[in-house]
């Protein structure tokens, strides 16, 4: 299996206040990491018992800054994702 595409990355409004206060990550920074050609280091599924089929991405923005977003496929051909949530990476 090929890297996955991320192409779009929906954010809730809900969402995105939740990243802001609780992890001070901004929506842009999530799709500055994610979405930029080649900007993300590396991406692995991972299958929860909860919440399902997701993808782990590791990425780092413009700026330097590395985030780990959980993202929940809707349309991977398409490369359409929403997001799950998102924080600062420590390693």
């Amino acid at each position: 299996m090929g890297r996955p595409y991320i192409g779009y990355v929906d954010i809730s409004p809900e969402m995105e206040q939740k990243l802001r206060a609780k992890h001070a990550v901004s929506s842009e920074e999530v799709r500055d990491a994610c979405q930029a050609p080649n900007r993300y280091r590396r991406a692995w599924w991972h299958d929860d018992e909860n919440y399902g089929r997701r993808l782990l991405v590791l990425g780092q923005t413009r700026t330097g800054r590395s985030l780990k977003i959980i993202l929940q496929p809707l349309d991977e051909a398409d490369g359409t994702w929403r997001l799950r949530t998102a924080f600062a990476a420590t390693r």
